[in-house]
């Protein structure tokens, strides 16, 4: 071959032989010589299916982590900042000091305060120094009438004491006194006697019940004006001053809201038509009715200053011993 032909030859990139090739010995080469075919590809080099796995692959690693981000920063925006919010006012953080101890209230200092305890204010009941003590339950003492026709308690330091005249006499008339020796109360159960008689001595006035309690006592149920047997305090609003009086009755008073006298007096049975237990038994406006050495009704200043009295031991226990009558009546 010339020496073009040759260089030509040798800028061929597929055959750089410069010999001339010989067709029939390359034909025999290609029968002759064993041939090995493969449909696989390179190692380096990925095929259609696994590009595509790896692709959606990566497109649920990217889609977890978005959902994973949106939760986070919904959960950081509902429960806020992680700092300890503020005490509520009026609750007490625990400090270093605090001890085990539970108080009446904490201070949070290290060194605790004691909270002052409130004073209670004084009201209008409590206006009276109480006399006497309010006598306690063992301190009591029961009287018992001769055949034990009528029973009451009264505190161990007072004293019962029979009327004169009424010595021997199946009638029930007794005075009970304080320790000091003042009447707190009378009771008279009699046999038949006379009306109970009376007059108003001023016009009526502005009429009050001020405590009441039902009794289990007989009565004349047939008595005119009459009502349950009760416990009573009640009171006439006079000019520039307060009548009141307690025991027990059955006779309604005040039915308009005034009235110028009322009785401390039960309609009782036929044994004893009229009977009584109480300070007091007739009570007037306008008139005391009893000396200042065997007590009675009561004065006082202002409607405000006899209801402050209840509250004190010396109308409690009078309360208490003259709701505790009993009478075995027959």
């Amino acid at each position: 071959m010339d020496p073009i032909k040759n260089m030509i030859s040798a800028t061929d990139p597929v055959h750089s032989d410069p010999s001339v090739p010989d067709g029939e010995a390359a034909l025999r080469r290609m029968f002759a010589e064993p041939a090995e075919f493969s449909d696989s590809l390179p190692r380096n080099v990925d095929s259609l299916a696994d590009w595509k796995l790896r692709r959606a692959r990566l497109a649920g690693v990217l889609t977890l982590a978005a959902a994973a981000v949106t939760a986070g920063v919904l959960v950081a925006t509902n429960v806020g900042s992680l700092t300890t919010a503020p005490a509520p006012a009026g609750v007490v953080a625990p400090t270093a000091t605090a001890t085990a101890t539970a108080s009446a209230s904490v201070s949070p200092s290290a060194t605790p305060t004691p909270t002052p305890t409130p004073t209670p204010t004084p009201t209008a009941t409590a206006a009276q120094t109480p006399t006497t003590p309010v006598a306690a339950a063992e301190d009591w003492r029961t009287f018992t009438s001769a055949g034990g026709k009528v029973t009451f308690d009264y505190p161990a330091q007072w004293s019962v004491a029979a009327l004169t005249g009424a010595s021997g006499s199946p009638d029930v008339d007794v005075d009970v006194s304080d320790a000091a020796g003042l009447r707190v109360a009378s009771l008279h159960y009699d046999g038949p006697g006379g009306g109970i008689g009376g007059a108003c001595l001023r016009s009526p006035v502005p009429y009050t019940v001020l405590d009441s309690v039902v009794l289990a006592l007989p009565y004349n149920t047939s008595a005119a004006d009459t009502v349950t047997p009760r416990f009573t305090f009640r009171a006439l609003q006079e000019p520039g001053r307060v009548t009141a009086s307690y025991g027990i009755t059955s006779s309604a008073a005040g039915q308009d809201g005034k009235s110028c006298m009322f009785y401390n007096v039960v309609s009782g049975p036929a044994e004893a038509p009229l009977y009584s237990f109480a300070d007091a038994f007739q009570v007037n406006a306008g008139d005391t009715g009893q000396n200042a050495s065997r007590g009675g009704i009561k004065t006082f200043p202002s409607m405000e200053a006899a209801r402050a009295y209840m509250q004190t031991p010396d109308y409690v226990n009078a309360k208490r011993m003259i709701t505790s009558l009993k009478i075995n009546a027959g």
